[in-house]
């Protein structure tokens, strides 16, 4: 952990080196002085790691090197601030004197620890970082990739369980009408929730069931935590139920909470009725739930589901036989096993060689091989784990004699070396993870974008993006099985990933120790025991639930944490109102994430004096949404905000146009006309309660994805030729009037997904859209088109993958010619009512694997 630390101080430091140098106030050479410092001691930082198990003057040196390497982040940061906000500040002699005596004060406490590596023998063992390789072909980020069913076929990739996933979709298929409880049990490892996952997100359970839910149960969860959860999940469905969208019935549920518009303040027995009567409305549901950890779980939450006689199911995963055997009284537990000899090589092989089929190792890596094999025991996340080490690294004898050797040494804690074996730049990635809900699929842009405010991914010179860079850190933690890529983008990037529970509770052991991070669960039992040193020196919090008071001074009622760079909370329905109080104090914070419900509708003002700023979420789960904003022009370093706020960019002095950069920003109202000044804006997601020109728009050559929603606005399509690197556009009926499209030369060229809706074309569209040359995913929903045919003629959408046709509702015919969409992989038709028959051409297209119909009238379908 301390090379990540002193490493994370160090790519800090060079960011700020690679910034504006005026910025730096006379501090360069300072500056320069101790990233060099810090990176000599890095390379013996490894050899005390592995030293300070046994050897207690090396566990102490380490712990000075933190301390240190936190000191100088700290100091600078501290310096900037006071620079920044009070201008005159150094212009004192005292001022100076008494900042520079700290600066030589850190300095000499350096120079003591790099003499000190000497009188403990410590030997350079280098600092082995992880680069990603430079991309050169522009187009290798937007590969030519969908996902549709049957990408991945689960049944091929479960090693061992085949058997058991058979058997479970046997049941499953062949349920009736009665409510059907299974019941999957097994050690922590052993692949409980792979194997539920993969039955979950099986082409033939998508077909079967009207809805699913996933939920995982953590050891914080309450019953109606699992019972919101559920709710949740069930209404994100997009389908029809018994005549009306399940948005008007969630609706009609949603609209008893009395509060919130939410289910914040509903009881468990409020939320029961309104489970049971959400599943009698939408039919055959299927609902995993993973990880169910005591008996009274499913005792109080059965009630809600067991008199739904529609044919839905429920999955759930336990570790105890006794559980299991408690919730599918009726049925016997599928228990697995760890795997046998055979099974676990077949596993170990398929991870170390993943791109090949091997069955025997080779000749000289025989024994060695073998004895690793040994050292997993049959389970199966072992062998998963060490297998995928052990694939990045030379197939020779000496490098896999010394995995093997260190895990001897290690009491063959494989998730432990795992973590060790991580290049430097990917360990505090990895430890991050921690802040996140255990349990909980983590949207992976959300966490790119932090990883770049807290200047985890590494600085790289050239043309390559630091998004593009963090996309590859997830790559390569899930090539080594650390994480699990759940969904992926139109492009092939992660969309949403996982972590194993045992390696979120690694994290949270190696955070916790070293003050990297300290997470708070919902309704902790265990308060921090001695929350004395673990607050004052704590840099990262996040809360999942109301905030301990242990970490509130006892006089003063203020968050005692001077040092805190994140603050994250979520879920929380009693987080304080004094909040900006709270941050009254906090002047180096870098994160501030928030999600809640009504009482966070306001953000404190005080967020305007926090210049050191680089990501703002704060997202409220109400109507209104955050009702104002405070002031932005001091934030200069504010990269990302994402808040359901209404926001202005005005004329004057105030607002965002003094922010240097902001990316991906969400919000509510923005004036078109001052985005321009906004140069480095990479994400656009905007509604307008007014009429929109964007005429004024100069070129916006940094704009990768646009989202526009509203229902005034006047947006005419010549107006995105200024967006030339936009890929991604969203249009929710704002075109001008109900004209047909202009030629498609004025779209941007490299555009590969677009959404629009709500257009009122009176002319087809398709005959424009077809001619754009790198067009992947097509969706026309809601009415953008009144007509009453459309032609895609030969040779049309060339890049074409994925196409979406929903609520066209005066569409009678449908004509695709001969050569048309030939790489098309995917199309769904929901609510075209009247469309009379799926086009004979479709027949021609062999690359097409998945075809959904939702909610036709009498459409002929031609075999």
């Amino acid at each position: 952990m301390a090379q990540a630390i002193v490493s994370h101080t160090v790519n800090k430091l060079e960011d700020l080196m690679h910034g504006d140098s005026a910025s730096l106030y006379g501090m360069n050479d300072d500056i320069h002085w101790m990233k060099r410092e810090l990176k000599k001691l890095l390379c013996f930082l490894k050899d005390g790691d592995a030293k300070q198990i046994w050897d207690g003057e090396v566990k102490s040196w380490i712990k000075d090197v933190i301390e240190s390497a936190n000191g100088v982040e700290d100091l600078v940061d501290s310096y900037l601030f006071r620079a920044s906000r009070f201008p005159h500040y150094f212009s004192s002699i005292h001022s100076r004197r008494s900042f520079f005596k700290k600066v030589n004060e850190i300095k000499q406490k350096i120079n003591g620890l790099s003499a000190q590596r000497l009188t403990l023998g410590l030997v350079n063992l280098g600092a082995r970082r992880y680069i990603p390789k430079q991309i050169v072909d522009p187009d290798a980020q937007s590969r030519e990739y969908v996902y549709v069913d049957g990408d991945d076929d689960a049944s091929t990739s479960i090693v061992g369980f085949g058997e058991e996933r058979k058997a479970i979709l046997g049941q499953l298929k062949s349920s009736g009408d009665r409510l059907l409880v299974l019941s999957l049990v097994g050690v922590c490892g052993v692949g409980k929730t792979t194997l539920a996952r993969s039955i979950f997100q099986s082409a033939d359970i998508k077909r079967m069931f009207v809805s699913r839910a996933w939920v995982s149960v953590t050891k914080h969860c309450t019953v109606t935590d699992i019972l919101k959860n559920t709710i949740k999940e069930l209404v994100t469905s997009p389908k029809k139920i018994k005549g009306q969208t399940l948005s008007k019935c969630s609706k009609l549920i949603i609209d008893e909470a009395k509060d919130d518009h939410n289910l914040e303040s509903w009881n468990e027995e409020d939320i029961k009725s309104a489970l049971h009567e959400l599943i009698k409305l939408k039919g055959k549901c299927l609902i995993v739930m993973d990880d169910v950890h005591r008996k009274e779980i499913w005792e109080r939450i059965q009630t809600a589901i067991v008199t739904t006689d529609n044919g839905s199911c429920v999955l759930l995963t336990a570790r105890s036989i006794e559980v299991g055997k408690f919730v599918g009284q009726h049925t016997n537990p599928h228990e697995l096993c760890i795997l046998n000899e055979n099974e676990s090589k077949l596993l170990f092989l398929k991870r170390i060689y993943p791109d090949e089929i091997v069955h025997e190792f080779m000749d000289d890596l025989k024994e060695v091989g073998e004895r690793l094999l040994r050292i997993c025991g049959g389970l199966p996340m072992h062998l998963v784990l060490l297998g995928s080490l052990l694939s990045r690294k030379a197939k020779i004898v000496g490098v896999w004699s010394k995995v093997l050797e260190a895990l001897t040494l290690q009491s063959s804690d494989i998730l432990g070396f795992c973590y060790d074996e991580l290049p430097l730049e990917l360990k505090p990635c990895l430890l991050y993870l921690r802040a996140f809900e255990e349990g909980s699929e983590i949207k992976a842009s959300q966490l790119k974008r932090l990883w770049i405010a807290e200047s985890l991914v590494l600085y790289k010179e050239g043309n390559q993006e630091r998004e593009q860079i963090a996309n590859q850190y997830i790559e390569e933690l899930s090539k080594r099985s650390l994480v699990q890529v759940t969904k992926r983008k139109y492009n092939g990037n992660p969309s949403r990933i996982l972590v194993h529970r045992l390696i979120h509770k690694l994290s949270g052991k190696v955070t916790k120790e070293n003050n990297f991070l300290n997470v708070e669960g919902r309704r902790s039992k265990n308060p921090p025991s001695d929350p004395a040193p673990t607050v004052i020196t704590a840099r990262r919090l996040a809360f999942h639930g109301a905030i301990p008071n242990t970490y509130f001074d006892p006089v003063t009622s203020d968050l005692t944490t001077p040092s805190l760079r994140t603050f994250m909370c979520s879920g929380s329905s009693k987080l304080q109102h004094r909040l900006g109080q709270h941050l009254e104090g906090l002047k180096l914070l870098t994160v501030i994430d928030v999600e809640g419900e009504k009482r966070l509708s306001t953000i404190p003002s005080e967020i305007s004096n926090l210049i050191h700023l680089r990501y703002l979420r704060w997202i409220v789960h109400s109507n209104q949404g955050v009702k104002t904003l405070p002031s932005l022009e001091n934030l200069h370093n504010l990269q990302t905000l994402a808040t359901n706020a209404t926001i202005t960019i005005g004329d004057g002095p105030d607002g965002l146009k003094s922010i240097r950069c902001l990316t991906h920003t969400k919000c509510g109202y923005l004036v078109a006309k001052q985005l321009i000044k906004l140069t480095n804006l990479r994400r656009l997601k905007i509604t307008f309660n007014e009429r929109v020109i964007l005429n004024p728009f100069e070129k916006q050559r940094t704009l990768e994805s646009l989202s526009l929603y509203g229902e005034e606005g006047s947006i005419p399509m010549e107006a995105f030729t200024v967006f030339p690197a936009l890929h991604k556009l969203k249009i929710y009926g704002i075109l001008t009037d109900a004209k047909p499209l202009p030629a498609h030369t004025v779209f941007p060229q490299d555009l590969k997904k677009l959404t629009l809706a709500f257009s009122g074309l009176t002319k087809d569209p398709i005959p424009t859209l077809e001619k754009l040359p790198n067009l992947m995913i097509l969706s026309l929903e809601d009415r953008v088109y009144d007509g009453k045919s459309m032609v895609c003629s030969e040779g049309g959408f060339p890049r074409l993958l994925r196409l979406v046709l929903k609520k066209l509702e005066r569409l009678e015919d449908w004509e695709v010619a001969y050569g048309a969409m030939k790489k098309l992989r995917s199309l769904t038709i929901e609510g075209c009512r009247r469309l009379k028959m799926l086009p004979e051409g479709l027949q021609h297209i062999n690359s097409l694997k998945e075809i959904k119909l939702i909610q036709m009238g009498n459409m002929v379908v031609i075999e």
